[in-house]
């Protein structure tokens, strides 16, 4: 199994309804290219260790404005009888809590945040293969140590309609992400940023991954998965000898990051304004708490290099103001924001 694969079913549901101790998500970041504005929807499930609590689901949905206006995050949260058919006996619907529903081609949902509310309706167009973020020789050991996660839909158009606070948004083949994670924790800690709208190459698509896991009572090495589509190839920096050789530094709100494998090498950082930050709190099964800072409005900078002897050339920079997707994960709050659920 190599860096796309072409399964069909890596969007399948993975909890057998009955295990205990398992997570899983799927979750869309979307880019509406006309007012720079970033959409982020997850749809979960937990079931916790019995000590901790019963099984549940959740609807989770979030708006982020570029602008200094009001941005919003709201969750919604089910017993876990609301979760309904699936693997395509229910509508095609992949997963459905509630009324809120992912099928393989369309998403439809609504949170309610105070006197706010999001609701959303938006087609989807597959992509022909799936994103394995993990090396093919780890994805079953990390699975059943911590977590494993792809991207079904790396980089597609999202079409339809979002309302917030009763204004439509209409969505025009707008370029997004829809990913799919499962497993029983999060990491120790993590950073994670997405990009398909380049000032540069419209076709551009970046997917980065950087994580820290625990290895008994000892924190283990930071492990750095990163993609580029650039120019027509695709820049592969996942496979398990580049991934250990890529570095990463990232603290909140910053991520600096160089990878190389035989042909190419990139040097990139991505960065987000504090105030245009989203902080949310997570359970792991375990009860451990989890916090997310994420910001579907931030700034992405790559330099691409091509390996000519005896050395590297300079071959191109991408640049994305205001329009990349990036994400801080560890396990005490960030003391720079306040916590929205």
């Amino acid at each position: 199994m190599g860096t796309f694969t072409n399964e069909g079913t890596e969007n399948r549901m993975r909890w057998d309804r009955r295990s205990r101790g398992f997570m899983e998500v799927w979750y869309s970041t979307i880019t509406h290219r006309e007012t720079g504005a970033g959409l982020w929807v997850r749809y979960t499930l937990t079931s916790p260790i019995p000590s901790v609590g019963d099984p549940y689901c959740e609807v989770w949905g979030f708006f982020f404005d570029p602008t200094d206006g009001q941005s919003f995050a709201a969750k919604q949260r089910f017993p876990i009888d609301a979760l309904g058919s699936t693997n395509g006996r229910d509508d095609g619907a992949l997963v459905r809590i509630g009324d809120s529903w992912l099928s393989e081609t369309h998403m439809d949902g609504a949170v309610v945040g105070g006197a706010r509310t999001l609701r959303w309706s938006l087609d989807l167009q597959p992509a022909d293969s799936c994103f394995q973020h993990l090396p093919a020789s780890l994805r079953d050991r990390i699975e059943k140590r911590v977590s494993t996660v792809c991207s079904p839909n790396l980089s597609v158009p999202f079409t339809g309609v979002v309302e917030l606070d009763g204004r439509s948004i209409a969505f025009d083949k707008e370029p997004g992400c829809q990913s799919h994670r499962w497993g029983r924790k999060h990491s120790v800690t993590w950073t994670w940023a997405h990009c398909a709208s380049f000032e540069e190459d419209a076709d551009a698509v970046f997917e980065g991954l950087a994580a820290k896991t625990a290895f008994g009572p000892l924190p283990g090495p930071t492990t750095t998965l990163l993609y580029l589509r650039f120019g027509g190839d695709d820049l592969v920096f996942n496979e398990l000898r580049w991934a250990l050789r890529a570095r990463s530094r990232y603290e909140m709100p910053t991520w600096a990051f160089t990878a190389r494998n035989e042909n190419w090498r990139i040097a990139g950082a991505a960065r987000a304004r504090v105030d245009r930050m989203i902080q949310i709190e997570y359970a792991d099964p375990d009860g451990t708490p989890r916090f997310c800072a994420n910001s579907e409005v931030s700034d992405l900078a790559i330099e691409i290099y091509r390996r000519e002897q005896p050395g590297w050339r300079h071959v191109g920079s991408l640049t994305s103001l205001h329009t990349a997707h990036l994400e801080f994960g560890k396990p005490v709050p960030f003391v720079e924001l306040p916590i929205a659920f």
